[in-house]
């Protein structure tokens, strides 16, 4: 048995692609059952004269096979209503105190990293102040320099890579949220309402 040209198939893939329908809306739309259209679909049935005559409307409205899908144009698409302004707002809002509450957990990240960096850079002239402040051990407290020495280091340590790892983290979301708000002043037509 000789195969069947594929492309009867490529026209309802195409179409479907095209309006976004998937094979039960478009047995919908011809009045067939879906398992007609995956059979033409998969080649194991022929497209009919009737099924291309009922097809034909659409069809017109697709692009040569070989141009490209157009290039979205800036703004909503065509038949778009107007955006809700109140929904707009009320995200735009939501995104403002996000971005609020991720920037204090940033900045405090960035403040614990500054500390933890001075001390790292002050570490070596205070343990050696320790040592020699230390040289006698106070005999009513003989564990004082070591304790002095290890309480330094703890506070001259990195943070750790958790930390790091939650700072990149919370850059991206606040770019993201920034993104998001300023897409929202876009579909607002400018409006801030923050």
């Amino acid at each position: 048995m000789a195969r069947r040209s594929r492309s009867s198939t490529n026209v309802l893939v195409r179409l479907r692609t095209w309006f976004g329908l998937d094979q039960e809306a478009l047995a919908l739309y011809l009045g067939v059952s879906p398992g007609l259209i995956r059979s033409i679909e998969t080649g194991r049935r022929a497209l009919t004269a009737d099924i291309f005559l009922a097809l034909r409307p659409l069809v017109l409205h697709l692009p040569p096979p070989e141009a490209p899908a157009p290039v979205p144009a800036e703004g909503p698409p065509p038949g778009l209503p107007a955006p809700e302004a109140e929904e707009l707002a009320f995200r735009r809002q939501v995104c403002a105190v996000q971005l609020a509450k991720l920037g204090r957990e940033l900045a405090a990240i960035e403040a614990r990293a500054r500390v933890a960096a001075r001390w790292a850079q002050a570490l070596p002239a205070l343990r050696q102040a320790a040592i020699e402040a230390h040289a006698i051990p106070d005999p009513d407290n003989p564990d004082r320099g070591s304790w002095l020495l290890g309480w330094l280091e703890r506070q001259a340590r990195p943070l750790p890579a958790q930390d790091a790892t939650r700072w990149h983290l919370l850059r991206a979301r606040l770019a993201a949220l920034r993104a998001e708000v300023a897409a929202l002043d876009d579909s607002a037509g400018g409006v801030s309402y923050v």
